[in-house]
C-alpha cells in the first residue's frame, strides 16, 4: 500500500517537470519576456517563507528572483489573498516594504509564488503548479493501491 504523501518535494518535482515545457513554450511564442525565474511552494500545513517545500528555477538561479518571490509570498500569507488581488482590489492592505508586483497565489491553503517574467504570467505559472499538484494528489489518493485502499479511516 502507498501512503498518501500530500505536498512534498517529490510531488513538487514531478509537477515542475510537467509544467516546465509549457513555460519554455510561452517564451518561445513570445508571450513572456524571458526564460527565467524562481518558483516557491509552501507547506499547506505550515506556510512559512523560510521553510518552503520546494524551490526551483528556470534558467540560472538569480537571487533577485528569490528575494522577489519571497516578498510576494509574504504579502499573500499576511493578507490571505493572491498578490494580484491585493494590487488590483485591495491596495490599502499593502504595508511599507511590501513588494508591489503580483505573482503569488493562495488556493485553499496551497501558496505558490513565481517571479521572473511579467506578473500575469508569473501568476499563470503558479496556477499551473497548483493544478499539477492537485492532479497528482488526487491520483495518488484514489488510484488502486492509493490512500483510499489503505486499511482504516486515517492516513
Amino acid at each position: 500500500m502507498t501512503v498518501f504523501p500530500g505536498v512534498t518535494e517529490e510531488t513538487c518535482e514531478i509537477a515542475w517537470s510537467m509544467i516546465l515545457p509549457a513555460i519554455e513554450k510561452a517564451y518561445a511564442d513570445g508571450l513572456t519576456n524571458g526564460l527565467r525565474g524562481t518558483i516557491i511552494v509552501l507547506d499547506p500545513a505550515e506556510p512559512e517563507v523560510d521553510n518552503p517545500v520546494f524551490v526551483a528555477h528556470v534558467g540560472e538561479p538569480d537571487s533577485a528572483f528569490l528575494t522577489n518571490v519571497e516578498g510576494k509570498v509574504k504579502v499573500t500569507i499576511r493578507t490571505g489573498l493572491d498578490s494580484s488581488r491585493v494590487r488590483q482590489d485591495f491596495p490599502h492592505l499593502y504595508r511599507a516594504g511590501d513588494i508591489k508586483y503580483p505573482g503569488a497565489i493562495n488556493r485553499e491553503g496551497l501558496i505558490v509564488a513565481f517571479s521572473g517574467v511579467q506578473g500575469d504570467f508569473d501568476e499563470m505559472i503558479c496556477e499551473w503548479m497548483v493544478a499539477a499538484l492537485r492532479a497528482i494528489g488526487r491520483d495518488r489518493f484514489s488510484r488502486p493501491g492509493g490512500a483510499d485502499d489503505a486499511e482504516g479511516a486515517y492516513l
